[in-house]
């Protein structure tokens, strides 16, 4: 398996052998921004594919909080104000 790293223009996003040295000197050339991520994958589709599911995970993950302890840690003191209000 090989190790891809990512480079992206807009919504354009391309996967590269991370030895390809001269893939990403073009890319970068062509306006691309080399990503963090690096990912293990017998091919660049996958690469791809594992790299979406990264970034679809970052995007969740600012609000996992909510279905969490945190979230009922929160809440549960403010209903329990709420129902002493109204049992006043």
């Amino acid at each position: 398996m090989a190790e891809f790293i990512f480079f992206q223009k807009g919504e354009q996003i391309a996967a590269l052998d991370k030895s390809d040295l001269q893939g990403a000197k073009m890319l970068v050339e062509q306006g691309y921004k080399k990503q963090f991520e690096e990912v293990t994958a017998p091919d660049g589709p996958q690469a791809l594919a594992r790299f979406a599911d990264i970034k679809k995970e970052e995007e969740v993950a600012p609000f996992a909080w909510a279905t969490g302890a945190l979230f009922f840690g929160l809440i549960v003191p403010v209903l329990g104000f709420i129902s002493w209000l109204f049992m006043r």
